[in-house]
């Protein structure tokens, strides 16, 4: 095995680890807003990942989050 494959196989083990770490973490940060939404007569369409992946990534909370979409969960 050649340095060049070993360094690409390691690199693509790093991004699908990081990746894995990510939705994971995305996913249930994402299920948790949608599932306070509906309780409170929102619909879905509002739980995006282009909605909520700028506060996941700048660490919001999920009352913040509600907060900001109009759903007033946990003030």
């Amino acid at each position: 095995m050649s340095y060049k494959h070993e360094m690409r196989n390691a690199d693509y083990a790093v991004e699908l680890g990081e990746r894995n770490l990510w939705n994971s973490g995305f996913s249930s940060f994402k299920r948790r807003i949608d599932e306070q939404l509906q309780l409170n007569g929102f619909d879905g369409s509002m739980v995006d990942d282009e909605t909520l992946l700028p506060y996941y990534r700048m660490g919001e909370s999920e009352t913040y989050v509600l907060s900001a979409l109009g759903c007033t969960v946990g003030m």
